[in-house]
C-alpha cells in the first residue's frame, strides 16, 4: 500500500499513539519501555508503507518528470501565442515566417507532450534560448512596423536574422519527429522478432 507522505505519517503516529496508550493504561507498562515500542512502531510503519510518489516526481523517461513536460508544453505554448501576436503586429511581409515559427513551436509541444522522450532534445532550447528568441521577434516586429525609410537597411539586416530562426525551429521539430520514427522503428523490429519466435 502506497500512500501520500503526509497522510503515511498521520496514519503511523496515529497507530503508534494508539500503542503507546494501550501499553502504558491498558498493560500498565513503563512509560519508556511503551514509547521505545510505540517509536519502534512508527519506524516500522514508514517502512511499511510505502511512499507515493507526486505526479510532479513521476518520471517519464530517463531523468524526465511529468513537471518537466508540463513546464516545457506551458513555455511552448506562451511562447507560440506570442509569436502568433507578433506575427499580426508585425510586416506584413515576414507575417507568414512569423506565424510559421509559431506553428514550429505547436508542433514540437505536441511531440513533446505525445513522447517526453522528446523533452530530451528540448530541454535546453526551450530553457536557455527561448524566452530571448522570443522577445527580440517581438522587438523587431515593433520596430519594423514604426520604422521610416531610413531605417531600411537596418530592418533588412535584422530580419535576415530574425528569419533565419525559422529553419533553426524547423530542424528541432524534424529532430522530435525523427525521435519518434526511431523510438517506433525499434517497437516495430522488437514485435516483428517476437512474432517470428512465437
Amino acid at each position: 500500500m502506497r500512500l501520500p507522505d503526509g497522510l503515511r505519517q498521520i496514519v503511523a503516529a496515529t497507530l503508534a499513539a494508539a500503542l503507546f496508550l494501550g501499553l502504558f493504561f491498558g498493560v500498565q507498562l513503563v512509560w519508556w519501555a511503551a514509547f521505545g515500542l510505540a517509536a519502534v512502531t512508527y519506524g516500522a510503519l514508514l517502512l511499511i508503507v510505502g511512499r507515493r510518489t507526486p505526479a510532479d516526481e513521476i518520471v517519464l523517461g530517463h531523468r524526465v518528470t511529468a513537471a518537466d513536460v508540463s513546464r516545457t508544453a506551458e513555455a511552448l505554448e506562451t511562447a507560440a501565442a506570442r509569436l502568433s501576436a507578433a506575427a499580426q503586429n508585425g510586416p506584413k511581409t515576414d507575417r507568414g515566417e512569423i506565424a510559421r515559427m509559431a506553428a514550429h513551436l505547436r508542433s514540437i509541444r505536441q511531440k513533446i507532450l505525445a513522447d517526453p522522450e522528446d523533452y530530451r532534445s528540448t530541454r535546453r532550447f526551450v530553457t536557455s534560448y527561448l524566452p530571448h528568441m522570443v522577445e527580440t521577434v517581438e522587438r523587431y516586429a515593433d520596430l519594423a512596423r514604426l520604422a521610416r525609410e531610413n531605417h531600411a537597411d537596418r530592418v533588412a539586416r535584422l530580419r535576415a536574422r530574425i528569419l533565419s530562426y525559422g529553419p533553426v525551429l524547423d530542424r528541432i521539430d524534424q529532430a522530435c519527429l525523427e525521435n519518434d520514427f526511431a523510438a517506433l522503428e525499434v517497437e516495430v523490429d522488437a514485435l516483428a522478432t517476437q512474432m517470428k519466435r512465437g
